[in-house]
């Protein structure tokens, strides 16, 4: 028994020097050479470490070598990155990323994670501070190193404002989307002879939406944008559409109470906007029917012009329903002696939906819509119109059907 005993210590020996050994071993082979591969950019510049804590495993996740080099206050100089905004890019082992950054002013101008980072819009030029930690939290098997590395650096911005149009030429009938952005102070306004227009705040400036309506002058457009003062501008270029004729029957003129009476409901909307943009995507059509009647064509009566559609309209069922072409704000809901049952629906950044001709009003003033909502039902008593209005200028819905006008232009943002 004593022999066995004896022999079992000395397997036990044996084996915890074996197991000493290779441990030994492996530590002493092991190297800074085994931390994560440093392999962070800002602005494209590789990133070097101010300091580290580095925990890397020998054996099993049992037993670890570190590594650490304290934290020192010395900053890498990045440089001046202009008018680029420097983009973060961290290597795959990264669990977690800490990031503050420092603005011209001495405040802190972002401090959050780097996918919050991918967010951030700078609102000031000068001289930026950088802090950065990247860490390695796994408990995968097998075991991964464990810790952290320190950046630190300054850097340089100098973001001038720039105007851009979703396109350069448009046809009657389009919208054109105007992006501005830039280290910008204020609230920008566009000067413009093809109508008003409104700006909503996106990620890095503004975004507004210019109205090519049916009879805009083809040629040149100067458009003039003013953001404190900042004074920019671009030209648009319009080309003239050859619009088809329909004939149609007189019409009894509108008495001077009428006429008054739709003025006084309708004209009134095209001054005000709801703030912000309330649609996503393209619009819906509002009724199942064909379109009779496109938008542009010349109505002909004996022979002679007697006006131009300013809409769409559709042969829609008596009784049928009639959709919200979009997300909004109903800003009338009523029936007018001139246009029968109206619905007016703002869709924000001064873009309006005018639904005319319904036999039904299903919604009321300041109600909230989806895109799809029934508003009302159809009848044969009258032509079902639909018209897209910014401002007072109309376009083609049927462009903002196809999700292909200036209204989805870089929608994201």
């Amino acid at each position: 028994m004593k022999r066995l005993l004896l022999w079992l210590l000395m397997v036990v020996l044996f084996v915890a020097l074996l197991l000493g050994g290779t441990v030994g071993a492996f530590y002493y082979m092991t190297g800074q050479d085994d931390m994560p591969e440093e392999s962070a950019s800002f602005g494209g510049v590789a990133l070097q470490n101010a300091g580290y804590d580095w925990k890397v495993p020998i054996f099993g996740g049992v037993v670890y070598k570190s590594f650490y080099s304290p934290s020192t206050l010395s900053q890498q100089k990045l440089g001046d990155f202009g008018n680029t905004r420097p983009e973060l890019v961290l290597p795959s082992w990264v669990s977690q990323a800490d990031m503050t950054l420092t603005g011209p002013d001495g405040a802190t101008a972002f401090q959050g994670s780097a996918q919050d980072y991918a967010d951030f819009v700078y609102t000031a030029n000068g001289e930026y501070t950088l802090q950065l930690t990247l860490r390695q939290l796994s408990e995968e098997k097998p075991a991964k190193p464990l810790g952290w590395y320190l950046y630190q650096a300054n850097f340089t911005v100098n973001f001038e404002p720039q105007v851009t149009l979703s396109a350069e030429r448009a046809t009657q009938g389009d919208v054109v989307a105007i992006l501005l952005t830039g280290i910008l102070d204020g609230t920008p306004e566009a000067e413009t002879d093809l109508g008003t227009v409104w700006f909503r705040p996106v990620t890095g400036g503004w975004m507004g939406y210019i109205p090519v309506t049916y009879n805009a002058e083809g040629g040149k457009h100067d458009i003039t944008v003013r953001c404190g003062e900042t004074e920019l501008q671009v030209t648009l270029t319009v080309s003239a559409m050859q619009y088809g004729n329909v004939v149609s029957e007189p019409s009894e003129p509108s008495s001077a109470a009428a006429s008054e009476a739709y003025r006084n409901a309708i004209w009134p909307l095209y001054q005000s906007s709801e703030e912000g943009k309330l649609w996503s995507g393209s619009f819906q059509a509002p009724s199942e029917g064909g379109v009779a009647v496109n938008y542009g064509t010349i109505y002909m009566v004996n022979g002679t012009r007697d006006g131009q559609s300013t809409g769409l309209t559709y042969a829609a069922p008596n009784g049928s329903d009639v959709f919200s072409p979009q997300a909004g704000k109903v800003v009338y809901a009523g029936t007018l002696e001139v246009s029968g049952g109206t619905v007016v629906i703002d869709h924000g950044c001064g873009v309006k939906s005018y639904l005319f001709g319904l036999g039904e009003v299903t919604v009321q003033r300041g109600q909230t819509v989806a895109k799809g909502d029934v508003v009302g039902k159809a009848t044969d008593q009258h032509d079902l119109i639909y018209e897209v209005r910014i401002g007072n200028k109309s376009v083609n819905p049927e462009k903002i059907l196809s999700g292909k006008s200036g209204l989805q232009y870089k929608e994201n943002m």
